[in-house]
């Protein structure tokens, strides 16, 4: 009398030749188009809320909330597509000439960190040079 194999959870149970394989859904990505949600930048104080607001106010409807935290809301333009690079274009224009390190922007029911430029450089560090043994 002989077992019958044990089944491994690494066997794979052959699919019926033409059933269609189920469609797997596709993350949305958080910067999409599709759903446009509205944008909040976190400002540290009024003046610099009032910068910012100066900056954006030409490409962006937005206007200042004030509440726990002094946020800048934005709302995306539906029909260009490429105002995310635009937005963190100004974002980081602001950050430099604040200047801050970075800000906090809220999209999507997520939280970004979006870094100044200046800042990340200056964080950068420089690996010293292996050093040289002398050989005689």
């Amino acid at each position: 009398m002989s077992a019958a194999p044990a089944r491994s959870l690494l066997t794979r149970t052959p699919r019926r030749r033409g059933a269609a394989r189920p469609k797997r859904p596709s993350p949305r990505t958080a910067w999409s188009s599709e759903g446009l949600h509205r944008v909040e930048i976190v400002a540290p104080d009024p003046e610099c809320a009032a910068l910012l607001l100066e900056y954006v106010s030409p490409h962006f409807r937005a206007k200042l909330i004030s509440g726990p935290k002094l946020l800048l809301r934005l709302e995306p333009p539906s029909t260009e597509p490429g105002w995310m690079i635009e937005l963190l274009t100004l974002v980081e224009r602001w950050l430099e000439s604040v200047p801050l390190p970075c800000a906090s922007v809220l999209y999507g029911g997520r939280s970004y960190l979006i870094r100044s430029s200046t800042h990340v450089a200056q964080l950068a560090v420089v690996a010293p040079e292996p050093a040289t043994t002398a050989t005689s």
